[in-house]
């Protein structure tokens, strides 16, 4: 949990008129979509920054990291001011190297170990890889530890439906350690579920957003111990993607089995695009990044939302 606002993260006001954004409440919880910017097109060392899947934020260095479907890491200092994206500067890149398996590509999901423990440069990476599928600790310079270990159902390639449907998503959570998540169900699951692993073995399983055409892409904790679900609707075949925002609550789900509290974006068209990565750098702000190619336009873009949880 992020306790307390950083000073490098310039937040000159927490009370979020709604004025022209797009504000909807759940249940229990309000989504506002503040604001968006586009990425820089390169890095430092002429690293192209394209193809963001997995973004993270480490409270303590008071850094974002990101990483690429190719396995580039890139770092970022943001300053947010008045529920805007001020600058996003990215001030260091470099080649992930596993360290053991040169053909362990892929990279979609990032979160840090650490980053709010109020001790900098103690944080590690984690990062999925949907090639593998792995799950692999790093040095925030990209230097690697160590690969973690699977439970057996993700660590079988033949219990997945699809080679590009494994491990998309990754979190770091302080009740439940390390969690992940494949992109769609599993063999012997119904496609109509995605499913969230533990590394210890437990799981937590919901409906997708919509039958069809509704894939996990990112995992991120929520304060009260809840856990916000990114995922990539297509509402037509071959239509334009939409990020979807829902709230799992582990604590009140009945054994294994979920519901899923969906947040409505309102009018604002903000989160449809091809939505991959996400990161919560304060209780209540998020960021969440478009996985675009150096062809595609418009090219990768961050975009500021919040979540609170109404008294």
């Amino acid at each position: 949990m992020i306790k307390k606002i950083l000073p490098a993260l310039l937040l000159c006001t927490t009370v979020l008129a709604p004025g022209s954004l797009a504000m909807a409440q759940s249940s229990s919880f309000a989504l506002t979509l503040l604001d968006s910017k586009a990425s820089p097109a390169s890095g430092p060392g002429g690293h192209n920054i394209n193809e963001l899947s997995g973004l993270a934020w480490d409270a303590d260095d008071k850094l974002l990291y990101a990483v690429s479907d190719d396995g580039v890491l890139h770092h970022f200092r943001v300053e947010i001011k008045d529920n805007k994206i001020a600058s996003m500067e990215p001030v260091f890149s470099v080649q992930l190297a596993t360290g053991t398996t040169p053909a362990l590509v892929n990279a979609e999901g990032l979160a840090v170990v650490n980053g709010d423990n109020g001790t900098p440069s103690d944080g590690e990476l984690l990062v999925a890889f949907e090639d593998g599928p792995a799950i692999h600790r790093f040095k925030p310079d990209g230097t690697p530890i160590e690969a973690l270990t699977l439970p057996g159902t993700l660590s079988d390639v033949a219990q997945y439906n699809e080679p590009n449907s494994r491990l998309e998503a990754v979190a770091a959570t302080i009740d439940r350690g390390i969690v992940t998540a494949p992109e769609e169900a599993m063999q012997g699951q119904p496609g109509d579920t995605h499913t969230i692993y533990g590394l210890d073995g437990g799981r937590w399983t919901f409906p997708t957003f919509q039958p069809k055409r509704s894939n996990l892409k990112a995992i991120e904790t929520m304060p009260g111990g809840q856990l916000l679900v990114l995922e990539r609707t297509r509402e037509t075949k071959g239509g334009p993607s939409i990020g979807r925002l829902r709230v799992v609550d582990p604590q009140a789900c009945a054994a294994e089995t979920c519901t899923a509290t969906e947040l409505d974006a309102g009018a604002s068209t903000l989160l449809n695009d091809n939505f991959e990565g996400m990161a919560r750098l304060t209780d209540e702000l998020y960021l969440a990044v478009t996985d675009k190619t150096k062809k595609e336009t418009p090219s990768t873009e961050f975009v500021l939302f919040s979540v609170i949880k109404p008294d």
